[in-house]
């Protein structure tokens, strides 16, 4: 026997014997390998499912784009959300179906709890399906201890829970001051640490601002409170920053000339005024004064006109000394002197000049006493006929003088004819007048 080839020499009576053996070893290897194809790479299924209801029969992979198999219905787990768009293997390593064993609420048994704990036990309670990230902070910090109310609504969750990896978010101080110590110890306004105010922000602040305040000015300055536009100013406006002393000396509340010198100084300085400054002004604003003239000038009421004018129609500024002298309300005349010389100089009428103008309009004058002294002009068959004394009264500086014709266009000759037999006629307005006291025209007035 060579090196290339070796004989084998089988006894004649052994070869049968061979034969059959070697045809049983085939046989077992060809069960072997059909065992072998037909184990489940996919675990021990618990449900009935061939495999062509994923597979195709031209090769294993890939499978079929939809699977006739229905995870929802055949298992206990309904792809939901984002489920429904993960690989099989995302959640059955291996491939091996059998695993894991779990519902929609066992989120833990594949998804690391990051909070540690700090958050409860059920995910679902803030987190869903469709979004791991879509989660309602707001309404789920108003379950803790510290609910976002303000300005804390709007900041994120880094603001506070800094260096917190992956939203461990453990549990923080809730005190403001743990969070707003520079605040507190940098204010500019108000050095807070020299005047040594409370660490208890709330106290003064609120969450929808930190300029929002609700310092009790009252109790911390010993009774003055902020009313009006005192609340709308600047503290610097009256205190010295940073040790916050106060720039004016006043004695309480009330002491308005105490802080209000120089405005006083620069409106009514060598008046006389009161410095009783809420005799005039409110705390709301300095320039809408409220002046009491009845009071302060000792019974005269600005009524009509007079609440129109500037003070400065009577006045004598700064010094407010009167430019007329007035015995009281009633004393027109003392005031309208050159008004009464302008209109009536000469005529005799009264100075009581209410009794024909108004405090309204010194221009329109109603003598309501003409009808019962002189001549009806608001009733009768004169009333509405006329628009001003003028009408009658053609000589302003005299109004004793009058005119009839002027106003009722008669002709001479018929008027004549008509009056011929009437004893002492004339053709003059004085003689209407003596014949027609009431102005009715016919037959004279008896």
């Amino acid at each position: 026997m060579d090196n290339k080839m070796r004989y084998f020499i089988i006894p004649k009576n052994a070869g049968g014997l061979i034969i059959s053996g070697f045809l049983m070893l085939l046989s077992w290897q060809s069960v072997q390998a059909q065992e072998k194809q037909n184990i489940n790479p996919h675990g021990k299924f618990t449900i009935n499912i061939d495999c062509s209801s994923c597979h195709l029969t031209d090769a294993w992979t890939p499978i079929k784009k939809e699977p006739d198999f229905n995870h929802d219905k055949m298992t206990e787990f309904k792809l939901i959300g984002k489920h429904r768009q993960v690989t099989c293997q995302s959640c059955h390593l291996d491939l091996k179906f059998d695993e894991p064993q779990v519902t929609n609420q066992d989120c833990e048994s594949c998804h690391v709890d990051v909070h540690e704990g700090r958050m409860g036990p059920t995910c679902e309670s803030c987190h869903n399906q469709q979004s791991f990230q879509l989660v309602d902070g707001r309404s789920i910090h108003a379950q803790t201890g510290f609910p976002l109310t303000g300005s804390h609504r709007q900041i994120s969750c880094q603001s506070c829970h800094q260096n917190q990896r992956h939203g461990a978010f453990s549990t923080l101080d809730t005190d403001c001051y743990s969070c707003h110590r520079q605040d507190y110890e940098n204010a500019q306004s108000v050095d807070h640490v020299a005047n040594g105010f409370s660490t208890e922000c709330q106290e003064c602040h609120s969450t929808n601002g930190w300029a929002t305040s609700k310092f009790d000015h009252a109790t911390v300055s010993g009774g003055f409170e902020l009313l009006g536009a005192h609340n709308q100013i600047r503290c610097q406006s009256c205190h010295i920053p940073p040790g916050n002393e106060l720039r004016f000396d006043v004695s309480d509340q009330n002491d308005c000339i105490g802080c209000h010198q120089k405005d006083y100084d620069r409106a009514h300085g060598g008046s006389g005024f009161p410095t009783d400054c809420q005799l005039c002004h409110n705390t709301t604003t300095f320039d809408d004064a409220e002046f009491d003239h009845t009071k302060a000038s000792g019974g005269f009421e600005l009524l009509g006109a007079h609440n129109t004018i500037e003070c400065s129609g009577c006045h004598v500024e700064p010094s407010m000394d009167l430019k007329f002298t007035a015995s009281d309300q009633n004393d027109c005349i003392g005031c309208h002197q050159n008004d009464y010389d302008r209109a009536h100089s000469g005529t005799g009428f009264s100075t009581d000049c209410q009794s024909c103008h108004s405090l309204d309009n010194w221009d329109n004058a109603e003598f309501t006493d003409h009808d019962a002294k002189f001549f009806p002009i608001y009733s009768g068959r004169h009333q509405n006929v006329w628009s001003s004394c003028s009408t009658c009264h053609t000589d302003p500086s005299n109004y004793k003088t009058f005119s009839c014709i002027d106003c009722h266009e008669h002709n001479k000759t018929d008027t004549d004819n008509h009056h011929r037999e009437v004893s002492g006629y004339t053709y003059t307005s004085t003689a209407c007048y003596s014949c027609h006291p009431s102005g009715n025209g016919e037959g004279g007035d008896d």
